[in-house]
Formats: C-alpha cells, structure tokens, sequence
C-alpha cells in the first residue's frame, strides 16, 4: 500500500459559491465566505509615503483597513472613483495575522455566481503582483486574487513607515 492510499479520501465539492467583483479592467474571482461586507465609497485617510496602490486606510468596525487600488497593482492607471463605485472589505484567510481584513475599491456591485469544475478552466498569461490565477468561467474571463500577497504587500508598506 502506497502513503497515497492510506490518505482519506474527501470529496471536491460539486459547486462552489463564489463572487465576481468588478473591476476598471476586469473582475476578481473569489468564493463567498472571502467576502465581509460591502460598504459605500468613502475617502481613505492619506498614507504617507505609500506605494500608488495603497490608496490609503480606512476605519471599519474599529480597525483600520489598508484600502487598495487593484488595478494599479496590476500595472494599470487609478481607476476613476465615480458614484456606482463600492468598497469590498475582504477576509486575508490569516484570520489570527496582523492584517485579518483589507479593502479593495470595486467598480459596481458583486455579482453572484456558482462555479463548478466543468465551468471553470485555466487561462494563460503571466499574474502581475496580486494574481493567483487567470481564469474564464462560462466564457467570462477573470482573475483570482492571491489574498496573501496583498496581504504581505500591504503589511511590508505598514512596517516600513
């Protein structure tokens, strides 16, 4: 008997809720419980010295949350803050870490969506910093944001100011 063999073995769940976020340039793929709130458009308070994404911080349920720009992350202009435009406070998956929770500025309202294997397939090109995955789901082309990194980037800014 091989060590793969005496694993359990544990059923992939047949769909997954999940959420796109719309962006200036795309949309993000995360699963529902990534999710904490989605709040109103607010001005952060200003971070001194900080990198163009760090757009700032913002005070929710008395912590202050680093509010990012993903797309200048990725490379691209500041997208234009309008009226339609919300903030998703999201969950960093190091619930016990520095940095449990941050913002990201979203161009419109998340969408729901239920993903299965059968709909969801890889799609090539190279992450720019904040990426784990391209993928299309049904035809509809997004990114999956790798949680960690944003939150190291976000705490590497934090302790070297």
């Amino acid at each position: 008997m091989s060590g793969l063999d005496a694993l359990p073995t544990t059923e992939l769940p047949q769909e997954v809720s999940c959420l796109l976020l719309p962006l200036a340039d795309g949309q993000l793929l995360v699963p529902v419980d990534t999710l904490s709130e989605i709040i109103a458009l607010q001005s952060p308070v200003s971070a001194f010295d900080a990198p163009e994404w760090y757009m700032g911080e913002l005070h929710w349920r008395e912590l202050r949350l680093p509010l990012l720009a993903f797309e200048v992350m990725r490379g691209k202009p500041m997208p234009a803050l309008r009226s339609h435009c919300r903030i998703a406070v999201l969950n960093s998956g190091n619930p016990d870490g520095d940095l449990p929770f941050f913002a990201l500025v979203l161009q419109g309202t998340p969408r729901l969506v239920r993903v299965t294997p059968e709909e969801l397939a890889g799609r090539e090109g190279e992450c720019a910093m904040g990426e784990l995955m391209h993928v299309a789901l049904s035809g509809e082309v997004a990114v999956i944001p790798d949680l960690g990194t944003l939150e190291e980037a976000c705490l590497r800014y934090r302790k070297g100011r």
